[in-house]
């Protein structure tokens, strides 16, 4: 049976790593939009893999990305927009059947990404290491990081191979807490 187990942890990082790892989150969300506003003016297209072949060259150049990261970026949109076209269709078919009489808008305009969360690859992007570190590409190379989190999830991360995403969480206006989130799937606990 297929889990999906998301495990957050705390990353304790000292300024200038919460500087870098921030440059690239920002920098990412910067290329995704650009990734999407292509998208939008080339008939909202949904196809990772035309979006990849027409803006890595840019997302390398402009925002100055690494390759896996470059690669991501077009990936993501294309989720995006096959999302929004498969919402667009339901709604077509609830205004046939007579369910609702609002025309969905989500693809009136092109989609903006707001949240400076990247999406890493185990063993390009980041990696484990030992006494609790994790490795994390950004755009001045790679940081290690100390983590803290659930020991139990803390093993199991060593033995899955895991999609990582780095996200923050804002509790109060002045603490910013960065965390990395891993999903897995085939996972069993111990």
């Amino acid at each position: 049976m297929k889990q999906l187990i998301t495990a957050k942890l705390k990353l304790h990082t000292d300024s200038a790593q919460f500087a870098a790892l921030r440059r690239t989150q920002l920098a990412y969300r910067d290329a995704l939009n650009y990734v999407s506003h292509y998208s939008f003016t080339h008939g909202k297209m949904s196809s990772g893999r035309a979006l990849q072949r027409d803006c890595y060259d840019e997302i390398r150049r402009v925002h100055q990305l690494p390759a896996q990261m470059a690669c991501n970026v077009p990936r993501q949109v294309g989720a995006t927009y096959k999302t929004l076209w498969t919402k667009v269709k339901q709604n077509a078919e609830a205004r046939k059947a007579g369910h609702t009489k609002k025309r969905y808008k989500g693809l009136d305009e092109p989609p903006r990404y707001v949240s400076p969360t990247i999406t890493y690859n185990y063993h390009r992007d980041y990696s484990l290491k030992q006494a609790h570190l994790v490795s994390i590409l950004t755009l001045d190379g790679r940081v290690l990081v100390p983590y803290t989190g659930y020991h139990q999830y803390v093993s199991l991360m060593q033995l899955c191979s895991s999609r990582l995403k780095l996200s923050e969480q804002t509790r109060h206006p002045k603490a910013t807490s960065r965390w990395l989130v891993w999903m897995w799937d085939n996972a069993i606990l111990p």
